[in-house]
């Protein structure tokens, strides 16, 4: 059993907890950062084979350390991954693969960490960097499909081949449930089952692209709480008039309406519209995975987390990498590292200044050699 006493825990080491990694580096503090896959990067090699980002190299990097390639193509999901275990080799960041936390809860002003292996890591502060992308929500009226139907959700779903012969569809009209329902198009006869109205912006006006322009006009940097940042919240956007919906319907994707219930294979739709499927693709959306933290006062009424700008109602207490934490790129790679500095701003308020090498050595204890020694290393989640 490890116990290891750390200044900061950060949970997750995808681009959010790379990104607080870089910034608590120049802090001094003693820090570690958990992954519970085997890669760092995982996360994002896992997804389905053909993602590419929609967000071009120059807008695709973290703090610090380009993206190499042409800065206006957009890089796939497979080139994120290594770069983000390039970032970490790169700044020497201190990530303990291949392990999840299991609870987290409170200890004497600090926090109390258990792994999956049941090892134990206290901290005096805690950065959950377990990104907007944690709990797929699947609606329950799927629990009324037959057996017979393949039911996955984006993170299961990896290519066409996976999906038996027939008729197939996808609930849900983000950039992610469009861009599952073109790929299928090639081999299978998609439906695509759409929610609210959703803008398609293009992905270059005048030669630049648009978050050139969104970087130029400060709507990069709008945060939630402006009139711009609300629209951009309400609305969703996406780039990609590819993705638009006459597009796909010439791509012979049958564009219905929402889903409004299901028996056996059959499925009915609000627009009156029904038909019998083999197989459903569930692209909606994701919801916070509150289960292992065991502190009810960081917690919504509606069982979710609460905080404001990665700063929760619990001192000690953060978040990095969720879906507008701050602006529209919080989640994203290019926004993260502004919201990881100010997180840390707001951390060095609760802990200032650097410990003493006398304070460092009357604190360390490791008792083994799998724990990557973070306080002497300078240090992503979609």
């Amino acid at each position: 059993m490890i116990c290891r006493d750390l200044d900061v825990l950060v949970v997750g080491g995808g681009q959010a907890g790379l990104a607080m990694g870089y910034q608590l580096k120049q802090t001094g503090h003693r820090f570690q950062i958990v992954e519970r896959n085997p890669r760092l990067g995982d996360s994002w090699r896992n997804r389905y084979d053909s993602l590419v980002l929609f967000t071009p190299r120059a807008y695709s990097a973290l703090p610090g350390l380009p993206l190499p390639g042409d800065p206006d193509g957009f890089p796939g999901k497979d080139e994120i991954a290594d770069y983000l275990e390039r970032y970490a080799g790169y700044f020497g960041l201190p990530v303990l693969m291949e392990t999840g936390i299991r609870s987290l809860t409170h200890l004497n002003g600090g926090f109390r960490a258990r792994t999956d292996a049941g090892e134990i890591i206290d901290a005096r502060a805690v950065v959950l960097a377990t990104g907007a992308f944690q709990r797929p929500t699947i609606p329950a009226i799927s629990r009324q499909l037959s057996s017979d139907v393949l039911q996955l959700t984006p993170e299961g779903y990896k290519r066409p081949d996976q999906i038996p012969s027939g008729r197939v569809l996808v609930v849900g009209d983000g950039a992610t449930g469009r861009q599952i329902a073109v790929e299928l198009a090639a081999t299978h006869e998609v439906l695509l089952a759409t929610g609210r109205p959703r803008r398609v912006s293009p992905q270059r006006i005048l030669g630049r692209s648009v978050f050139w322009w969104m970087d130029r006009l400060g709507i990069l940097r709008a945060s939630r709480e402006t009139r711009v940042g609300r629209y951009l919240m309400n609305a969703d956007p996406f780039p990609g008039k590819a993705l638009g919906l006459g597009r796909l319907r010439r791509q012979g994707i049958r564009v219905v309406g929402r889903l409004f219930q299901v028996d056996g294979k059959r499925v009915d739709f609000a627009s009156g519209e029904m038909t019998e499927v083999d197989a459903v693709i569930w692209a909606t959306g994701y919801k916070d995975d509150t289960r292992w933290v065991a502190i009810p006062e960081v917690k919504d009424g509606h069982g979710g987390f609460a905080d404001r700008r990665g700063v929760s109602p619990v001192p000690g207490l953060y978040f990095i990498g969720r879906s507008w934490q701050w602006t529209r790129g919080s989640a994203l790679l290019h926004g993260v590292g502004d919201d990881a500095a100010y997180v840390v701003s707001r951390m060095a308020e609760r802990m200032p200044g650097r410990m003493t090498m006398e304070e460092d050595s009357r604190s360390r204890v490791v008792t083994s050699s799998s724990v990557v020694e973070g306080f002497s290393l300078r240090g992503e989640r979609a």
